[in-house]
């Protein structure tokens, strides 16, 4: 199987296409060896020992479009990521003021995790939309459950306060206690073609633009700005910045700004 999931140019260009038009993440030549062990893992899933019937089942197989895309899309992330952004909002926004915030590209669910447990360490009232374009994500972030490893950045305090440890086959995990889980709420959302149906006082959009070209960045950041409130503070990842982009925001700190 393995000997025979290599890629023509043609079929680079199908499938990388595929995910640029579903994603906007752009899959150069540089990704060729992501894509084929991605690629092969579905293959082997599948019992298909076939580049080209493999492309012919996801045009196809809707589901299997999906876990093409899923496959492909996902990245590897951790509790207290860039965590500059949330010390910005817990050492600089009133407490007293319900806070709506939207987690874009969500992952896993350790952004808006990290995001929750600070806001009710220090008391804040909010709610907190998360979301992602990928089902097997999604279906993590609801779970709520995470390998040790995933939370070595976080305060004991914290750890203790809002993770549950796990006990035999969990050992080596966590759970997200259920006083974290009520204040977030994940849903599908593609940041390509989906609309904002609400406002927002902040919106994280971290460590997934940096996958887009300039045309898709320019798009999903006017997407994401109309359903930023005036004063509203957007955040996109630290390697990441809106360089060359319209969008009529002032820099506040280190990949951090905010709605005139």
């Amino acid at each position: 199987m393995m000997s025979e999931t290599k890629l023509t140019p043609a079929q680079f260009k199908t499938l990388s296409d595929i995910v640029y038009k579903e994603s906007g993440i752009v899959l150069n030549d540089k990704k060729y060896n992501l894509l084929v062990a991605r690629l092969a893992k579905r293959m082997r899933q599948k019992g298909i020992a076939s580049v080209a019937d493999y492309i012919g089942l996801i045009s196809s197989d809707q589901n299997e479009f999906t876990e093409f895309i899923d496959a492909t899309t996902t990245n590897h992330t951790y509790f207290f990521r860039e965590n500059k952004h949330c010390e910005f909002i817990v050492n600089t926004l009133d407490n007293t003021r319900p806070l709506k915030i939207w987690s874009a590209a969500s992952s896993s669910g350790e952004e808006p995790f990290s995001i929750a447990v600070q806001l009710l360490a220090n008391s804040f009232p909010f709610t907190i939309y998360a979301s992602d374009v990928s089902d097997s994500m999604l279906k993590l972030c609801r779970r709520g459950i995470y390998p040790k490893d995933r939370v070595k950045n976080v305060p004991l305090p914290i750890l203790h306060t809002y993770f549950q440890r796990g006990k035999e086959k969990w050992e080596a995990h966590v759970k997200v206690k259920p006083d974290v889980t009520q204040y977030v709420t994940f849903e599908k959302y593609n940041l390509l073609s989906d609309k904002p149906c609400d406002q927002f006082d902040i919106i994280f959009c971290r460590n997934v633009m940096i996958y887009f070209d300039t045309p898709t960045r320019q798009k999903v950041v006017s997407n994401l700005l109309t359903a930023l409130k005036p004063g509203g503070y957007f955040f996109v990842g630290m390697s990441e910045n809106l360089h060359g982009l319209d969008h009529g925001l002032s820099v506040v700190l280190p990949s951090g700004y905010q709605k005139k």
